[in-house]
């Protein structure tokens, strides 16, 4: 490269105030191209050769950049609600509800109008901690704290919780193993338990409400869960080819969805005189009465299947023995019956595998599995428990049923609050 000549370089004035000078120590001094900052970068130069560079240690605090903003806050209730919105596009109905009932029961022990960014870890030990208190059980506990795992996950990922890393991370008492080991089967109902509790004057005494009364006998002869028992519906009840059965249009897993057929001692207790006195008051369900709660008509058949094994002393130390035990026990009967495996799980509602629960699904020939569903045979005295009619009426009244209740208590608050701003409203004397 050639030296360079005096017509290379750019003697105007303006040109020559905009340069930038490297000092020593590795800092630099740039102009704007201004007079003004020429004249402060000459002073500045003039300073440094008369007192020598500033060490970095005594050199005056230079103005930090801004801490990057925290995700705007949402309320724990507001959060709470979207996040319930997208776990109902991915989970049950009724995982939704215990969820939301878990959020919720956090939510109560945080202050007032709380915000998502508030919530530290520390909090979600004293959550815990209380519930410890409250002398739950470790997988209860664990049930709600994965509850809140998750809820934190999704706040983090939609931008909602300024957080690194989730609260509820590590607070867990069991782990996945021990939480596995937890999963203990249920105990079957032994002949002695199931002769006391059907025994048919004390059962007809204590079992008065069409659930309380049917749902159990449901759960002895088909096997069927106690949230499937408590949503049939009229429409539900079918016959093809002089077979009755039950259609189950919704179940905990896809294996559930089926047709179980009715067996004879269902029939001999008088089921279908019973579907067919629904059918003709146009009840939306077998059981009308009862309302949803955390998506089950359930809770109050529950209530009294607990109050009846307590009266009776049919308890088992780990509390392992309930209505799913009815379920057991159908499998079981079935298998020491030597029914085909296929057909047993399509009754109950089990998948037995990948490959076998696929093919299971096209069993169509329901005289088959009628003649599997009546291997299922107990001691118990069928004509002394048969139904007479006696929810008849009850049914037939449609201010029994729990959406006209609940429709009749809203119109009744609706006309207290009218009231109430109408009292308001009036002038006073």
């Amino acid at each position: 490269m050639s030296n360079p000549k005096i017509s290379d370089f750019n003697f105007d004035v303006a040109s020559l105030r905009d340069y930038e000078i490297t000092l020593k120590d590795g800092r630099t001094i740039k102009t704007d191209g201004s007079e003004a900052d020429h004249l402060r970068a000459m002073q500045m130069l003039e300073a440094i050769e008369r007192i020598g560079p500033i060490d970095v240690e005594d050199q005056p605090p230079r103005p930090q950049a801004p801490a990057a903003a925290l995700p705007p806050s949402h309320s724990l209730a507001d959060a709470a609600k979207l996040w319930l919105e997208e776990c109902g596009g991915k989970n049950a109905p009724r995982t939704v509800a215990a969820k939301g009932y878990h959020v919720a029961n956090f939510i109560k022990l945080m202050p007032a109008r709380a915000c998502v960014n508030d919530i530290t870890r520390a909090q979600i030990v004293e959550y815990k901690q209380a519930l410890i208190k409250e002398k739950q059980t470790p997988k209860t506990i664990d049930n709600k704290l994965m509850s809140l795992f998750d809820f934190f996950k999704y706040l983090s990922a939609h931008g909602m919780h300024g957080g690194t890393e989730n609260p509820v991370a590590g607070l867990f008492m069991l782990t996945k193993t021990e939480r596995k080991n937890k999963n203990q089967p249920y105990d079957l109902f032994t002949p002695d338990d199931l002769a006391r509790f059907f025994e048919p004057a004390s059962y007809l005494a204590a079992m008065t409400a069409p659930d309380t009364y049917w749902g159990p006998l449901l759960g002895l002869y088909t096997g069927m869960r106690i949230s499937e028992a408590t949503a049939i519906k009229p429409g539900d009840v079918k016959a093809v080819a002089g077979v009755h059965f039950i259609h189950i249009p919704q179940s905990k897993t896809s294996a559930g969805i089926r047709n179980v057929p009715i067996c004879e001692s269902l029939l001999a207790l008088g089921f279908l005189d019973y579907v067919a006195e629904v059918a003709a008051s146009s009840a939306p369900r077998l059981f009308p009465h009862r309302g949803l709660v955390n998506e089950s008509y359930a809770k109050e058949l529950s209530i009294a299947m607990l109050a009846r094994r307590r009266a009776l002393n049919i308890e088992d130390p780990n509390d392992r023995k309930s209505f799913h035990s009815f379920r057991v026990g159908v499998s079981t009967m079935l298998a020491n019956e030597g029914a085909n495996t296929m057909q047993a799980m399509r009754i109950v509602g089990h998948a037995v595998g990948e490959g076998v629960s696929t093919h299971a699904g096209y069993v169509r020939d329901l005289p088959d599995l009628k003649k599997i569903a009546d291997l299922v045979r107990h001691p118990i005295d069928l004509a002394a428990l048969k139904y007479a009619g006696q929810f008849g009426a009850f049914i037939a009244n449609r201010s029994n049923w729990a959406e006209v209740k609940a429709e009749a208590k809203a119109a009744d608050l609706a006309r207290r609050k009218a009231n109430r701003a109408r009292l308001a409203a009036k002038p006073k004397a």
